[in-house]
């Protein structure tokens, strides 16, 4: 990014200014929904109609199944969730994440995970599910280093494959196949995956016998196969997240002992592949009927922030709310032992790898209504379509 803040930006930041004001905990549990209906006083004619919210990715988005993969393991420990008291732990951030952001906007609960569901509930949920995984990746080959570090994770095939279980359940609960196929075209897909193939992976193992270009390539392919699966299976609204910054995480910040600028390998990698990712879901829109794919570009929604922190209401977004300098990749999580910060909200990493719930906030926010960052629709228009 330039010096200037570009003019969508700023419009961002007026609505930004507003539905979050000045809130050091968060934003409390009802300002998202009024202040956009505030914001979008003139839009009389605007109906949001989302019937479900299904969810699918790594640990930013995971709302709890990894507690049920790794008993004790982040996501459970303190402080992680301190602002959501009575919710069940695993959101490995401080308080709500983008899904639940998201999903409190169009009226929905916050979408169950799904390994911790009964089977009652599995059969009679109809507001979406929630799929993601703590350390998920896109390739279904995960390192054994990799899950050493971090423990047992469901890769996307998997989520894919709770997914289809559900519909079986789903497909009982209407009248008609009509009707079953109308709810299913309504429902939004929001996918959150790969910087576990661009982070860990690919330096524990991958880059021994890749190029860049090639690995990159290899992910996109399975991307390609897993998001044709979904809309074999039904899915017709894709929100696909491209993957952040992580050359800017103070996880790798500190282990590549990096004290100004970013990793610009790993954001290399990274961008490699996300190039790749924006022409495949244009492709996919093209190719298959009825489908919207719409690319949500995390990388420069991470990039702005972290270029310009105090527009976005950060003290900082180099060092994490909950973590001095890591000597060792393994470790990547907070505990009741490690020092929190006093202004959770004003970093933008609650831990080296995840942001906080206020960033969470920027993150849902820019996609409503930036469609510089939300392409061919912003997320607003898409819930409309």
């Amino acid at each position: 990014m330039g010096a200037v803040v570009g003019t969508s930006i700023l419009l961002f930041l007026q609505f930004f200014s507003l539905v979050h004001g000045t809130f050091a905990r968060g934003p409390p549990p009802d300002i998202w929904p009024k202040a956009l209906l505030k914001y979008l006083s003139s839009g009389d004619n605007i109906t949001i109609y989302v019937p479900a919210l299904y969810v699918f990715g790594d640990a930013t988005v995971d709302a709890g199944n990894s507690p049920h993969l790794n008993p004790n393991k982040i996501g459970e420990l303190i402080p992680y969730g301190q602002n959501l008291p009575g919710i069940p732990k695993g959101r490995v951030t401080n308080g709500r994440t983008i899904v639940d952001f998201i999903a409190q906007l169009v009226g929905l609960p916050f979408p169950p995970p799904a390994l911790g569901m009964s089977d009652a509930e599995k059969q009679n949920t109809k507001t979406g599910i929630n799929y993601a995984s703590q350390s998920s990746s896109i390739n279904s080959y995960v390192p054994r280093g990799v899950e050493a570090s971090v423990g047992k994770s469901l890769c996307f095939d998997q989520q894919i494959g709770l997914f289809e279980n559900t519909i079986q359940d789903l497909k009982t609960q209407f009248r008609s196949n009509e009707d079953y196929s109308q709810y299913m075209s309504k429902s939004l897909f929001f996918i959150n995956i790969g910087s576990d193939d661009f982070a860990l992976a690919w330096d524990m193992e991958f880059n021994r016998n890749n190029t860049p270009d090639a690995y990159a390539r290899s992910i996109s392919n399975m991307t390609r196969r897993q998001l044709r699966r979904l809309y074999r299976l039904g899915a017709r609204k894709f929100v696909v997240n491209n993957v952040p910054p992580l050359g800017c995480q103070p996880f790798n910040l500190y282990r590549k002992h990096v004290t100004t600028g970013c990793v610009e390998d790993i954001n290399e990698l990274v961008s490699t592949y996300n190039k790749l990712l924006a022409d495949l879901l244009a492709k996919l829109q093209s190719t298959l009927p009825e489908s919207k794919f719409v690319l949500a570009d995390a990388y420069k929604v991470f990039e702005d922030a972290i270029a310009f922190p105090k527009s976005y209401g950060f003290t900082t977004a180099k060092d994490a709310c909950c973590s001095a300098p890591i000597p060792e990749p393994s470790m990547l999580v907070c505990n009741a032992s490690t020092p929190v910060c006093e202004e959770q909200n004003a970093r933008l990493y609650f831990d080296p790898s995840h942001p906080s719930e206020r960033m969470h906030f920027v993150w849902a926010s820019r996609l409503l209504i930036d469609s510089s960052v939300c392409s061919p629709l912003n997320l607003l228009q898409l819930m409309q379509a």
